[in-house]
C-alpha cells in the first residue's frame, strides 16, 4: 500500500463506474500492475490508491486516498502559471503512454474507467508530482449521456490526453472511437492528394496512378485502398516546396547566430553609460569605504599568513609570536599549558578570539578564572518595557555600578515605573529609572538612554574613545535580538511570570569594516 495519506472523499456509490462485476476503484491492484508493466512506473503512480468504505446505516460511503509522495495535495488549477505549465507537461507525458491501451479489448475497459474524474480539482500536485484522486467516477447520472461525458472529460483529463470523445465505457463506444481516430489519421493526406491532383500534378501512391492533368477523373479501380499508403508524401514522392520553408528559415537563423558568435568581441556588451546603481553620495561613500576596508584586511591577512610559522602541535604563529587569534601560544615548559587553554589575548588580534579561551581582568577575581564570555555576560543586560502589545525588549550594558546605557527607542517615553533590566548575573528582574534620554534618531542623530538600576553593584565596561581608526579591529557583539527571543524557551517562561528565567546572551564576532559619523558622534 502507498505510504502517505492524501485525502478522504465522501462519495455516492452510484457515481462510481463499474468494472468486472464490481467498482473500478476496487480494481486498483489490477490497474497499478497494468500501468506499471505496459506504460511506466510513473504513470502507475499518477493514480492514487483508494481504500473504499461502502458505509453503513450511520456512515456514508467514502474513499481514503493514498500516494507514494509526501506532502499536502494542492489542486493543479490553483497553482501559479509556471507551476501549472511544468506539471501539465509531466501529466501529458505520463498519460500519453496509455493512449494505445484504450483500444485493447482486455485492458481498455479498466483504463477508460480510470480516466473519468468527478472534477478538475481531482488532479493534485503533491510535492511537485501529479496525483489523481476520485478517478473511476463521474458526476451522478452523467455516465448515460455521452455528450455530457465528452464535455466533462475535456475539462478534466482531456486537456492532457485529447481523444475526440470521452474514454469509452461500452464496446460500441470503443469501436466508434477507434474508427474516428483512424479516419482522422488519413483525412489530411487524402485532402492534400486531392488538392495536388487538382493542380495538374500526377500523383503516384502505392502503384496507383491518376492522370489529373488531362481533366479526366480517376477511375475507381485506381483509387488507393491501402490506408497506410495514403499517408505517404504525394507529388512524385516529394514534399511541396512550402513544407521546407520553416526548416530553411530555421537553418538560416542558426547560421546567422553562429556567424555572430564567431565575430571577435560580439559577446562583450558595451557600456551604455547608465547612471550609477547607488546615486546617494553618502551611501556611495560608505560602500566605497567598506570595499576599501575589506581589501586592506585581505592584504593584512595575506601578509601575516605569508610570514606565519606552524608549530609541531599545529599552532599557527604570527610574526609577533602570537596565534592568529591574538592569543599567546602554549608554553612548552609548562606541562599544563596545552592548545585550547585559556590564554592572554593581544589588544588587536588578526581574527576575533574564542571568548572561552581569552583571559581578562575582572577586579578582585583571579585572572585565570574569568573568561571573556563571562566578562561580557555580567556587564550586558536585557532591557524590558511593558507596552500595549505585550512586552518589548532591547539590550543595554553597564557603564557604572548601577548605570546602564541603552537606546532611546528601547525605553520609548522613559517612564520610570515601566523599565526593567535583567541578566544571568543579576538573576532576577530589577526596575530601572531613566536619567537622561537623547533622541529620536531621525531628528537629532542620537538614540541613547541612560538608566539607573537601584540596589545593584555590577562590574562595568570601560567606554573607550579611540584617537585612531578602528577599522580592521576585531570586535564581539553581544545582546538579546528580538528575532531570536521570539523562539527562546527561557524568554517565554519570563513572559509567563517566571522572573528567574533569563534568556541566554547571543554573542557573535566580526571586524569593523567602516566608520561613519552620526549626529556629530563617531
Amino acid at each position: 500500500m502507498a505510504d502517505y495519506f492524501l485525502k478522504k472523499s465522501s462519495i455516492d456509490l452510484d457515481q462510481c463506474l463499474e468494472h468486472g462485476g464490481g467498482l473500478a476503484i476496487e480494481a486498483y491492484p489490477a490497474l497499478h500492475g497494468l500501468l506499471s508493466s505496459k506504460a511506466s512506473a510513473e504513470t502507475a503512480q499518477l493514480f492514487a490508491e483508494p481504500l473504499v468504505s461502502r458505509g453503513n446505516d450511520t456512515a456514508s460511503p467514502s474513499v481514503s486516498w493514498y500516494t507514494d509522495f509526501e506532502g499536502d495535495g494542492q489542486p493543479v488549477t490553483r497553482l501559479s502559471d509556471d507551476a501549472q505549465a511544468s506539471i501539465s507537461a509531466r501529466i501529458s507525458r505520463q498519460l500519453g503512454m496509455v493512449r494505445d491501451l484504450i483500444d485493447d479489448p482486455d485492458d481498455g475497459p479498466l483504463i477508460s474507467a480510470a480516466l473519468h474524474l468527478t472534477s478538475p480539482d481531482d488532479l493534485l500536485s503533491v510535492g511537485g508530482r501529479p496525483v489523481i484522486i476520485n478517478w473511476g467516477m463521474l458526476p451522478k447520472g452523467m455516465e448515460r449521456d455521452e455528450e455530457s461525458r465528452k464535455t466533462h472529460y475535456d475539462r478534466t483529463l482531456g486537456r492532457f490526453l485529447p481523444l475526440g470523445a470521452a474514454p469509452p465505457l461500452t464496446e460500441d463506444e470503443r469501436q466508434a472511437l477507434t474508427s474516428s481516430a483512424r479516419a482522422a489519421a488519413v483525412v489530411a493526406p487524402q485532402e492534400t492528394a486531392e488538392r495536388t491532383a487538382g493542380s495538374g500534378i500526377a500523383a503516384t501512391v502505392g502503384g496507383a496512378v491518376g492522370a489529373a492533368a488531362s481533366g479526366q477523373g480517376r477511375p475507381e479501380s485506381e483509387k488507393v485502398g491501402d490506408e497506410a499508403a495514403s499517408i505517404l508524401p504525394v507529388g512524385n514522392g516529394r514534399l511541396p516546396v512550402v513544407a521546407w520553408l520553416p526548416l530553411v528559415l530555421l537553418l538560416l537563423l542558426g547560421g546567422l547566430a553562429l556567424v555572430w558568435l564567431l565575430i571577435p568581441g560580439s559577446r562583450i556588451f558595451p557600456f551604455l553609460g547608465q547612471g550609477r546603481a547607488v546615486t546617494d553620495e553618502a551611501a556611495l561613500s560608505a560602500a566605497v569605504g567598506v570595499n576599501r576596508a575589506l581589501e586592506e584586511r585581505l592584504a593584512v591577512l595575506q601578509a601575516a599568513l605569508d610570514a606565519a610559522t606552524c608549530e609541531d602541535d599545529g599552532t599557527l604563529l604570527m610574526p609577533d609570536g602570537r596565534t592568529i587569534e591574538g592569543l599567546l601560544p602554549p608554553d612548552p615548559s609548562d606541562p599544563g599549558d596545552v592548545p585550547g587553554a585559556v590564554r592572554e589575548a593581544g589588544p588587536r588580534s588578526m581574527l576575533p578570539p574564542d571568548p572561552q579561551r581569552v583571559r581578562v581582568s575582572a577586579g578582585q577575581v583571579p585572572l585565570d578564572t574569568v573568561s571573556l564570555l563571562e566578562h561580557i555576560e555580567e556587564r550586558t543586560v536585557m532591557v524590558l518595557v511593558p507596552s500595549d502589545d505585550g512586552l518589548s525588549g532591547g539590550t543595554g550594558f553597564f557603564v557604572g555600578p548601577d548605570l546602564v546605557i541603552t537606546n532611546k527607542h528601547v525605553v520609548a517615553d522613559g517612564s520610570s515605573d515601566a523599565i526593567f533590566i535583567t541578566n544571568e548575573a543579576i538573576g532576577s528582574i530589577r526596575p530601572a529609572e531613566a536619567l537622561k534620554i537623547l533622541g529620536p534618531l531621525g531628528s537629532t542623530g542620537t538614540d541613547l538612554a541612560l538608566l539607573r538600576v537601584a540596589g545593584v553593584d555590577q562590574p562595568a565596561f570601560e567606554v573607550v574613545r579611540s584617537d585612531t581608526s578602528l577599522r580592521l579591529q576585531s570586535v564581539i557583539a553581544a545582546g538579546y535580538p528580538g528575532d531570536l527571543l521570539r523562539t527562546d524557551d527561557q524568554f517565554q517562561l519570563l513572559l509567563s511570570g517566571n522572573i528567574q528565567a533569563v534568556p541566554e546572551l547571543v554573542v557573535t564576532d566580526g571586524t569593523i569594516s567602516a566608520e561613519q559619523s552620526l549626529g556629530g558622534l563617531t
